[in-house]
């Protein structure tokens, strides 16, 4: 069975605090186990890469990172967004990006609403859940799935 990739798509500040913000990278780097992961983050810190994440692209408005962003996203067979509104610029073009065959998970506060020329079955919107509780939800979903599939 081929292994899938996740990538992870993080805004800013996606935890409280930095405690939270390091747990959450490092439940991120849990989805290892079945998968391979990357992680685009707007994050200025090093959190992601102290949590153990082994493919970082740091999101910034250096035209090469977002080059970069773009390559690892085509290869995603699921983008997650977390603490970002899929509805910014730089959401829309990275979603545009996808496969047609991409899932999409969106973890935030508040409007998701995806870009208008973006209309897709797959996509699982956890509205108005913390990122602990929707990365757990992913992680169950992502489970199940790989079990029907089998």
């Amino acid at each position: 069975m081929k292994m899938s990739r996740i990538v992870f798509l993080t805004g800013e500040n996606i935890g409280a605090d930095a405690s939270e913000t390091q747990h959450l990278y490092r439940r991120i780097v849990s989805f290892r186990k079945c998968s391979e992961v990357a992680v685009i983050t707007q994050e200025a810190s090093l959190y992601a890469e102290k949590a153990g994440c082994q493919h970082v692209v740091h999101l910034t408005a250096d035209r090469s990172s977002q080059d970069a962003a773009v390559e690892v996203v085509k290869q995603a067979d699921m983008l997650v967004i977390i603490g970002m509104s899929p509805g910014t610029e730089l959401s829309a073009s990275l979603l545009n990006a996808t496969c047609p065959e991409c899932n999409i998970a969106i973890i935030n506060n508040g409007n998701m609403a995806l870009p208008k020329n973006l209309h897709r079955e797959h996509v699982v919107r956890m509205r108005d859940m913390s990122v602990g509780t929707g990365l757990l939800f992913l992680s169950m979903y992502h489970w199940l799935k790989d079990l029907i599939e089998e």
